[in-house]
């Protein structure tokens, strides 16, 4: 069940003042997952699984700075992106315009936004202070969620999509997410 709470938008333009829904999550830590794991029909012992995926994040790692990218199953693909400055000329841009490295997922099958939309259950979270039109809480005074869709706000230019090659993997924005 996905909980989420209302919020009153605190931003400039045709969104001031508005009513919006976001995303209530509880973070389930690395061990609570792993021992989530070995309960759920697995013929795998915590031990197992928890080696498995510390290994797996070092292997992915090594392999996401080598510059491959990392299809795992129906999850998606990982890869890299980057946050670059703009340069008048190709002559011009050079390696110090790569100003960060980005982490991008392209949803597989089992998690492309659609199907997650329509698998979802969702509930109301909480009761907000002063009711009616004035309650609830504004934007910017919550530490949960977000109200966005997608995008990028980092300034000066992101590289950070493109397509993917391998026949795998969408380039639709409702199936990339930036970590």
């Amino acid at each position: 069940m996905i909980r989420y709470k209302k919020y009153k938008s605190n931003q400039t333009g045709v969104t001031k003042n508005k009513w919006y829904g976001r995303a209530v999550t509880e973070l389930m830590e690395f061990e609570e997952f792993v021992k989530h794991m070995a309960n759920h029909h697995c013929v795998f012992g915590e031990s197992t699984i928890r080696g498995v995926l510390i290994e797996m994040q070092i292997c992915m790692r090594e392999l996401l700075l080598e510059g491959k990218a990392v299809r795992l199953d129906d999850l998606g693909i990982f890869r890299i992106g980057l946050e670059t400055s703009a340069a008048t000329t190709a002559k011009e841009f050079t390696a110090d315009n790569i100003k960060a490295v980005r982490l991008n997922l392209y949803l597989g099958k089992r998690f492309h936004a659609a199907d997650l939309y329509k698998d979802a259950k969702f509930r109301e979270a909480g009761k907000y202070d002063g009711g009616g039109d004035d309650g609830g809480e504004t934007a910017g005074t919550h530490d949960e969620g977000s109200n966005t869709s997608g995008g990028n706000s980092s300034g000066d230019g992101d590289t950070s999509g493109g397509n993917m090659s391998d026949g795998g993997g969408s380039t639709d924005d409702s199936n990339y997410v930036e970590l």
